[in-house]
């Protein structure tokens, strides 16, 4: 099976590559940039193809010439840089989904696997709840707007064409190892996580993780993108809109102290937490319908970060 992972350098898309490769596949990463730092181990397994999604040429030539039979659509903006440059953000999610489906149509693939995020279950009901009104009680957030559009998209296109199109959302903050390409938490945590390396003291305050909340679902990126790649590859779905969920839920001062643990000495001070982190719950369709049940909590995850940061390549800890 040819599987293309569009934003296949990126964070999730990197592990979601990766366990294609292991499960065998032929895998076509296709990004604006060749970033191999968590695929040095296996990039010999893995076709890059340098490319735009908003270029439908580029896309639709990259999927003839490979042989593609399915893709997961993983390229997106990320939070912090959707409140920063909204336009592009919802052009990229919006136009770069639907020049995804629309390869999915012409070359009659057999699944779209659309990565999206748990959030638009939120803006989604608030909007529902604002359409009597005409008052939309919602606060600007051009990432989910974005992605509610693109699932509605999505939704579309599988009804209209009777394309096999699954929605994928990620149930928690996303963070990893890398080079400033994490998640919205893992860009809010860096400086947490890196400069105790360094033996730099770390200040925190609410402005750092201005999009997060208190208690954070810490969705370790190896899960992430092992969810999203198992769901594509799945054979006999019942349903197509699945929760790619974490582990374990932590507050930032319970962050703080992991990190404090696995480096001692570590000088991080942020407001005390008036909340606790605990077990999460994780889809139970996902786990009945292609196995995904996640594997990583924070300590864990938080270890392989580190672990990057101080040898450069990526391993996976047990």
């Amino acid at each position: 099976m040819s599987i293309m992972v569009t934003g296949g350098c990126g964070l999730v898309g990197s592990f979601a590559v990766r366990h294609a490769i292991e499960q065998g596949h032929e895998v076509i990463a296709f990004d604006l940039a060749r970033k191999m730092e968590l695929l040095q181990d296996v990039q010999e397994g893995v076709t890059f193809v340098k490319g735009d999604i908003l270029n439908a040429p580029e896309l639709m030539r990259a999927v003839k010439d490979h042989g593609v039979t399915r893709i997961l659509h993983t390229a997106s903006f990320l939070t912090p840089g959707a409140y920063e440059r909204p336009y592009a953000a919802i052009e990229t999610s919006i136009m770069g989904t639907l020049n995804v489906l629309e390869a999915g149509r012409l070359f009659g693939l057999e699944r779209v696997a659309y990565v999206s995020t748990g959030k638009t279950m939120l803006t989604g009901a608030q909007f529902a709840q604002s359409i009597p009104t005409g008052r939309l009680n919602i606060e600007p957030d051009p990432y989910s707007s974005a992605k509610v559009g693109a699932e509605l998209i999505c939704n579309d296109y599988r009804k209209l064409y009777e394309m096999d199109v699954l929605i994928l959302r990620l149930g928690g903050q996303v963070f990893g190892p890398g080079y400033a390409f994490t998640g919205a938490l893992g860009q809010g945590l860096q400086d947490v996580v890196e400069k105790p390396l360094r033996g730099d003291p770390v200040r925190l305050d609410s402005a750092h993780l201005a999009h997060s909340r208190e208690v954070l679902p810490m969705l370790y990126a190896g899960d992430a993108g092992r969810g999203t790649m198992m769901a594509t590859l799945a054979e006999g779905l019942q349903d197509w809109v699945f929760s790619i969920s974490c582990l374990e839920n932590c507050t930032l001062q319970e962050v703080a102290d992991i990190i404090k643990e696995l480096e001692p000495g570590a000088d991080i001070q942020m407001p005390p937490a008036t909340e606790k982190g605990g077990p999460a719950q994780y889809d139970q369709r996902a786990k009945e319908q292609f196995g995904y049940v996640p594997e990583y909590n924070a300590n864990r995850g938080l270890r392989e970060y580190i672990q990057f940061l101080k040898t450069g390549r990526y391993q996976r800890l047990s």
